[in-house]
This record gives C-alpha cells, sequence and structure tokens, in this order.
C-alpha cells in the first residue's frame, strides 16, 4: 500500500470512501453509546469520592453531557450517506467532550484535589478514539484538537500560566497517547484496505472484478451528462481455450496479465478497467465519445498484437490478439441494455474475423 493511501482519503476511491464512511458510522455509533452510559453510570463513583458540593455540580454536568451527545446517535445514520455528516459528527463529538472536560476541571478550582479520573480524560478520549479508521492527517487533527483544548484548559485554571511542573508530563503523555491512537487508527485502516481489494480485486490480474466494475459503471452514468457521454469497451482474447489447451493453463494465465498489463499502460489512470469474466475484459472510459473510445480500443488492440507473450516454461512466445466491442452511453442510458449493445459490437467482431474493433452505432 502507498504511503498516500495512509495519510488522506483523499486518495481512496469513491467506492471505498463509502465503505469506509459506513465502518466509521458503525463504531461512532457504538462509541458515542459507551460515553452516554459511562458519563452517566460515573455519577456514583462521583458519589462516593467527592464531597457534597462538588457532587451536587458533577452530576448535573454529567447529566447534560449525555443529553447533548443524545443527538450524534441518529446522526450517525446521516454519517453512511455523506462524508460531511462524519466530520461534523466528529467535531460535536470532540466538542461535546473537551467541553465537558473544562467544566468538570472547572469545578475544582478552589484548590480541592483533583480525581485521577478527572485529569485522565483526555488521554481516556485519545484511546477511545483510535477504535475509528482514520488516515494519519485526520489522526493528527484529532490529537492537535485534544492536545491544544487540554493547555488552553491549564492555562485558564492555573492563573493563566503553564508554568508549573507537570505539564512537560501532560504533554508528554499527550504526545504517547496520541502516536497509539494514529497508529491503531493506520492499522485497522490497512486492514479494511486489504479486505477491500480482496473482495474487489481479480486475484491474478489485480484488475476490478465484475461486481466493483458495475459498481463503478453506475456511479459514472449518474455523474454523465448529453455534453459528458462515456464508453465502454468490452475485449476479448482471440482462441484463448486454444492457448491452454496447446501451450496449458500457466502460460494462459501469463497471457491474461500480459493483456491486463497492456490495458493499464495504454489508459493508464484515467480509464476504469476490470477483467469482466474469465477471458473478457472491460474499459470505461469517462467523458468520452464513441469515436474516441473506438480509436483508443483499436491503439490497445494492434499494441496486444504486437506484443508476444513469452512462455514460462521455454523461450518460445505466443501470438496473442484480441477483439472489442464498443459502445457510448450517457445519463439516460439503461445499464443492461449498454453491456447488451458490447456484447452485440464484440460478437460483429468476431464474426469479422476476430483481431479487430467494432462500435455500436
Amino acid at each position: 500500500m502507498e504511503l498516500k493511501e495512509y495519510w488522506s482519503d483523499r486518495n481512496h476511491s469513491r467506492d471505498f470512501k463509502l465503505i469506509r464512511i459506513g465502518f466509521v458510522a458503525i463504531r461512532f455509533r457504538w462509541l458515542v453509546t459507551l460515553l452516554i452510559i459511562g458519563i452517566a453510570g460515573w455519577i456514583a463513583v462521583d458519589w462516593w469520592v467527592l464531597d457534597p458540593a462538588h457532587f451536587k455540580l458533577l452530576w448535573k454536568v454529567r447529566l447534560i453531557t449525555g443529553v447533548m451527545l443524545t443527538p450524534l446517535l441518529p446522526l450517525s445514520y446521516l454519517c453512511k450517506l455523506d462524508r460531511r455528516w462524519m466530520v461534523m459528527s466528529l467535531h460535536s463529538l470532540l466538542g461535546i467532550l473537551l467541553l465537558f472536560n473544562f467544566v468538570s476541571l472547572w469545578s475544582f478550582r478552589d484548590g480541592v484535589p483533583i480525581p485521577v479520573g478527572y485529569v485522565a480524560f483526555p488521554y481516556f478520549l485519545l484511546a477511545l478514539l483510535a477504535v475509528l479508521p482514520l488516515p494519519i492527517r485526520s489522526g493528527i487533527r484529532v490529537a492537535v484538537v485534544v492536545t491544544v483544548a487540554v493547555l488552553a484548559t491549564d492555562y485558564w485554571l492555573d492563573s493563566r500560566s503553564l508554568d508549573n511542573g507537570e505539564l512537560l508530563d501532560r504533554i508528554w503523555l499527550l504526545l504517547c497517547f496520541s502516536l497509539a491512537m494514529i497508529w491503531v487508527q493506520t492499522g485497522q485502516l490497512r486492514m479494511l484496505l486489504d479486505l477491500y481489494r480482496e473482495s474487489t480485486r481479480d486475484p491474478l490480474t489485480r484488475l476490478m472484478n465484475r461486481r466493483l466494475f458495475v459498481r463503478q459503471l453506475e456511479d459514472t452514468r449518474q455523474h454523465s451528462s448529453a455534453e459528458r457521454p462515456y464508453t465502454l469497451i468490452l475485449l476479448d482474447l482471440d482462441r484463448f481455450k486454444r492457448i491452454n489447451d496447446d501451450h496449458g493453463h500457466l502460460m494462459g494465465d501469463e497471457v491474461l496479465v500480459s493483456v491486463a498489463n497492456t490495458i493499464m499502460d495504454i489508459f493508464g489512470q484515467d480509464a476504469t478497467v476490470a477483467r469482466y469474466g474469465g477471458e473478457e475484459f472491460m474499459v470505461l472510459l469517462d467523458n468520452t465519445g464513441l469515436e474516441q473510445g473506438e480509436r483508443q480500443a483499436e491503439t490497445l488492440r494492434l499494441a496486444v498484437e504486437s506484443q508476444p507473450v513469452e512462455n514460462p516454461l521455454d523461450e518460445s512466445e505466443v501470438m496473442v490478439t484480441i477483439s472489442g466491442g464498443v459502445v457510448e452511453g450517457r445519463l439516460d442510458s439503461d445499464l443492461t441494455e449498454l453491456l447488451r449493445q458490447a456484447d452485440e459490437a464484440l460478437y460483429a467482431a468476431k464474426s469479422k474475423g476476430r483481431n479487430c474493433v467494432v462500435a455500436h452505432r
């Protein structure tokens, strides 16, 4: 995995973003539920260890905090729909909990010793937030917000001074907990990415599989328009069964990988490429008309034809050719019909003698 995928979700596909947001929403919901129960349940501990004056204030603070957290539960369902809802929910959660931390510490401003649970609350908060699979940049932002809030609280409550012997200890602990939080978050993000790839990638060619391609096609269709069409290219290896029969399945796999690499070399990152079936590949070109798509398919056909594949078992080479069907889609296109038209164009190319490209008009 590339470092940029750890760093920011801007480097993730739209499909994976939706999956990650859904995962975050579920964990966020359980986190809020745990906090509501824990903050309210701690009233029993306060009743046992605090003097009546402090307890009278803090049990109300805890109940008010629980009430403020409650709307985040239904909000967590909206997190699945849009990244902005998720960001807003996380900001709200941080704001409520840091305000609770400030008010709680403020109640001990008269010099009464502060219970360990209140001093440790920011570290506990960082530990809880480690359950969310956030990229490194988001984790750093969370750590900075918590650290600044804690230091600001110390500054306000300690006679507007940070010149005390506990400051370095608090900064050091906040740094350690922040690094641990980011490390755990990144590990969860990697786990999600690995699982996503295993479920959406072809194990041989590492191209996306048919299921993910159809989702990407639907997303492209929704963002298309009359001025912004898209093109589908359905490709099929000519006489692939003969290659397997004459040279073995290991050679067949080598041919599939070689053609997949050639497709990626020709189209690069501007196209969505999938292994659509056994020896079939599908290419989706966004913002591309039929003529342009046909020319690019022809360029690919010539590239495959000019690159014989070397047999991994000996020094022989196998000539490989492909046939292609090209079709243009728009916003009002029916995807089932579009795929049928691409298949018809491919069949026409096969009927013309293979090793050619036919566009559906």
